[in-house]
């Protein structure tokens, strides 16, 4: 009977111990509950912010190690290179990488850097961006406005055919048989466009164009057309718009300067654009973007851009407002190389 006693004692003994256990685990007391709660949240909070910091990352995770810039050296590249320190610092804070130069012996070998994955970014004029473009992939995403408040139609120039008065020459159709003049063979408003606005609108072509006037030469720069105009060399010239207004106290007191006339004029040709290679990531495409746009908004970058001569910053573009020169090289039925030259 004693055993029989001490094996229920020991029984009970058992079960109430079990059932503290139980309370244990299962039902914890306020004062357990609030650091076990307090630990969740925490927890909640630190996915948080692990989720937000990851997401971050994850926007820059497959963006290059540094931003490689372009640019074709005007000058000493120690000048040259002081001259965009500027414009470094900013897109260096601006994007959190680091920004390094390329300096291209020409057009054509930013355009290979680009198509390589050597360059990022670089500045173009209007031919070598339809090259970049083609070749590269480059898409145009801002151009620099000289004029504080500048827009589009800041950026835009034009070709202009210029004679005397004299000479009753009124229209394109009136060079026939007349002596012509184009600045360089290689400039955009002084040979190009001027060539391509003979072809377009007269209905010639490559073949005869030349043959067209009674006379083709090279003056070797816009002034230098300007003045055979003014002289009476030649009948008529192709130049720049803002040709005339650069030199205008120059020759404003030469004696047949109150004959000069503009008699036709190109459509608006763009200035050369900023360009970015269009394979690469776009988060980082749009991060390169934003930082060139709001430039003006920051004292480093404005300093760069009153520099340079950039008053009013930098404005988006976009292909589209290229097809003039597309369709120039199009009725010049120029190769990309010749293009370049």
């Amino acid at each position: 009977m004693k055993k029989i006693i001490q094996a229920g004692l020991l029984l009970t003994l058992l079960l109430t111990l079990l059932a503290a256990c139980g309370n244990n685990n299962d039902t914890p007391t306020a004062d357990a509950q609030q650091p076990a709660g307090s630990s969740s949240n925490n927890d909640n909070s630190n996915n948080t912010n692990n989720n937000e910091n990851n997401d971050a990352t994850d926007d820059r995770a497959d963006w290059p190690s540094k931003f490689i810039f372009g640019i074709l050296p005007t000058e000493d590249q120690a000048e040259l290179a002081k001259r965009f320190d500027g414009m470094n610092e900013y897109l260096e804070a601006e994007l959190g990488i680091d920004v390094e130069l390329f300096y291209g012996t020409s057009y054509t070998a930013l355009i290979e850097a680009m198509a390589n994955g050597h360059l990022h970014a670089s500045s173009f004029g209007p031919f070598s961006y339809l090259i970049a473009n083609e070749r590269a992939n480059g898409e145009a995403f801002a151009i620099p406005v000289n004029v504080e408040g500048g827009t589009l139609d800041d950026i835009f120039y034009y070709a202009q055919m210029i004679t005397l008065e004299e000479t009753g020459v009124d229209s394109l159709a009136d060079i026939e048989g007349k002596s012509l003049a184009y600045a360089d063979p290689a400039s955009t408003s002084g040979h190009l466009f001027p060539k391509a606005m003979l072809i377009n609108e007269l209905g010639l072509t490559m073949d005869n164009v030349d043959d067209f006037p009674s006379q083709v030469v090279f003056s070797g720069s816009h002034e230098a057309s300007l003045y055979s105009i003014l002289n009476g060399d030649v009948d008529t010239a192709g130049v720049c718009s803002t040709c005339i207004e650069r030199v205008f106290e120059r020759v404003n007191d030469h004696p047949n300067f109150d004959q000069l006339k503009v008699f036709h004029e190109s459509e608006p040709i763009p200035g050369g654009p900023y360009v970015i290679q269009g394979d690469l990531p776009q988060s980082f495409k749009t991060a390169v973007a934003e930082a060139f746009y709001n430039m003006i908004n920051d004292e480093v970058g404005k300093q760069f851009l009153i520099d340079n001569e950039y008053l009013g910053g930098f404005i988006p573009i976009s292909h589209e407002e290229y097809q003039v020169v597309q369709d120039t090289a199009d009725a010049l039925n120029m190769s990309p190389e010749e293009l370049l030259k």
